[in-house]
């Protein structure tokens, strides 16, 4: 019995190859000037939090899709990390925040929702500014107590921000879902090593 491709097969193929040199580099792997700055980790409460800043993660492309109605998702990334000394730095638990912007196009307002595991908080803004400085920021996340902290090793935490792209026409993304379609992706930045000292 033959298992021989569709005859359409190649053809998609040679579609999709076609796509691909059109798609704009900053769509694949962006590499722009986005990073995110002044990370800070501390405790307060008994809970780490942490607080970071994403700098230029609106370019023109991302501007004119929420313009245009289209909802955008800015993922958070937050790692807690203990330093090694003659080994990789250990990676001790992981935290995803997603704060998602959408602009009504008939009442001219931005909608922010702020999504934490379970919890969602929303935001209403009348001017872009105001959308953006909240988009742009994660304040006093709370990634665990602080009594995971053990007090022979320096800890400190890495934070990212990352945005995947609208979704591609199916018969596009069947074949590129190996690769990674970001409008933002920032390097890793760290925040200073973060000390606790336990009452008593």
């Amino acid at each position: 019995m033959s298992h021989e491709r569709p005859l359409f097969f190649p053809v998609l193929v040679f579609l999709a190859a076609l796509l691909v040199q059109h798609i704009p580099l900053s769509t694949v792997a962006a590499a722009g000037k986005e990073r995110i700055k002044n990370v800070k980790a501390e405790v307060i409460d008994e809970q780490i939090v942490v607080s970071a800043e994403l700098v230029s993660g609106f370019n023109g492309e991302i501007i004119k899709d929420i313009q245009n109605g289209i909802p955008k998702d800015f993922y958070y990334y937050l790692l807690l990390k203990r330093k090694e000394k003659n080994w990789f730095d250990e990676e001790v638990l992981s935290k995803t925040v997603r704060i998602t912007v959408k602009y009504d196009t008939l009442k001219k307002q931005y909608r922010v929702t702020h999504f934490e595991g379970e919890k969602a908080a929303e935001s209403l803004f009348d001017d872009f500014e105001g959308m953006k400085q909240k988009v742009s920021r994660v304040d006093h996340v709370k990634i665990a107590p602080a009594q995971i902290l053990k007090s022979r090793y320096r800890y400190y935490v890495s934070v990212k921000s990352q945005m995947k792209a609208a979704k591609l026409p199916l018969y596009v993304d069947y074949f590129l879902f190996f690769i990674p379609f970001l409008e933002l992706d920032t390097p890793w930045s760290d925040s200073d090593t973060l000390s606790f000292q336990r009452g008593g």
